[in-house]
């Protein structure tokens, strides 16, 4: 019956994206017959299990949360799940690390001192898990109640402009809002409502709407958004794709103005790859090629041979990527972004409506 179950579950997740990435959308490369791209994931697995501690389920040196929340989405992506497939233990183990050493009584998912951001990457990597655990199973009941208490958390402390800051505190940044932070959190409790943990809707409204403030006129995203409805900071490649993929994956169309303005903004900016001198290279990497893939087969398949070609060459003789956050930070991403066309994660689908979901039962 669980056997049943786990691959039910797993097949209409890989269903529902191919169906909203239909022909007329974009045509994938066939990632699963190209040799070279599967020698590359096989190095980069074996180097993330060779980095997890199996005492703690901690995977990395550094930024501990957010390396095994990442590399614990990195199995996702490669079909495995809690009891199924060659890296379940794995990724049961940073499950199992995150909701018992990194949650706090009062929502807020940190480790070892870390941020906001790794909140909003544990908690989305939490929900991604989620619906692939057996419902009533003692680790279900536990990942939906830390999942409540992160996103309830989210709820109380997104300021009055709409977004968040790098602490867990309302209007903590001075009473403006970090425009990574904003998606990364927004992202979170996207992944959470699709699991079908609740969340109210004009939480993630009055975050589009921040989003949307930050806007420049040549298209890309400043750096932070105030209460007076104004923002402060030129553009920048980095947050600029998160922001554009934020807006698409909460549903706002292709066509619309802003985020018409804010993909040309990215392909102008990112013409030949990411350039070299990009800061938070990884970064980028994911967010970019989120945006890309979710936009429609033109920029899909115009970027794809790019990102795959430059995180080819960029892999080091032991399997791994050296990240701006650490080798498994950029390792995780890696492989993230190099398995986006195998679709399994429902996080790398098109947008959801901002409306009501049925909670899990």
């Amino acid at each position: 019956m669980r056997m049943v179950m786990v691959f039910t579950l797993l097949c209409s997740a890989f269903i529902v994206s191919s169906n909203v990435f239909s022909a007329e959308k974009t045509s994938p490369p066939p990632a699963t017959q190209d040799p070279v791209l599967k020698n590359s994931l096989a190095k980069g697995f074996d180097y993330l299990v060779a980095q997890q501690d199996k005492a703690t389920g901690v995977i990395g040196r550094e930024n501990k949360l957010a390396s095994t929340s990442l590399a614990g989405m990195a199995f996702l992506s490669a079909g495995n799940l809690p009891g199924r497939g060659k890296y379940c233990r794995n990724l049961e183990l940073a499950i199992e690390f995150v909701v018992d050493k990194a949650a706090a009584p009062n929502g807020y998912l940190s480790f070892e001192a870390s941020n906001m951001y790794a909140h909003g990457l544990a908690m989305m990597f939490l929900a991604e898990a989620y619906g692939t655990i057996p419902v009533y199973s003692p680790l279900e009941r536990k990942v939906r109640r830390v999942l409540r208490q992160a996103a309830n958390l989210l709820e109380k402390c997104q300021g009055e402009e709409g977004g968040w800051w790098y602490n867990p505190i309302k209007d903590s940044g001075g009473g403006g809002s970090d425009i990574s932070i904003t998606v990364m959190e927004t992202n979170a409790l996207r992944a959470a409502r699709v699991g079908g943990i609740s969340v109210d809707k004009r939480v993630i409204a009055k975050a589009v709407q921040c989003t949307k403030i930050a806007q420049n006129a040549d298209g890309g995203f400043s750096y932070r958004v105030f209460k007076n409805g104004k923002n402060s900071g030129g553009s920048a490649l980095p947050r600029s794709a998160g922001a554009v993929c934020i807006l698409l994956a909460l549903g706002i169309s292709a066509d619309d103005p802003a985020v018409q303005k804010g993909l040309a903004y990215l392909k102008d900016n990112a013409k030949e790859g990411i350039p070299k001198e990009t800061g938070h290279w990884y970064y980028t990497a994911y967010y970019l090629s989120q945006a890309l893939f979710m936009s429609g087969k033109a920029n899909w398949d115009a970027w794809w041979p790019k990102i795959r070609e430059d995180l080819l060459k960029r892999q080091q003789a032991d399997g791994s990527w050296k990240g701006e956050g650490g080798s498994a930070y950029g390792t995780a991403i890696a492989l993230i972004v190099l398995q986006m066309p195998y679709r399994f994660l429902p996080l790398y689908q098109e947008g959801i409506t901002n409306s009501e979901t049925k909670p899990r039962e």
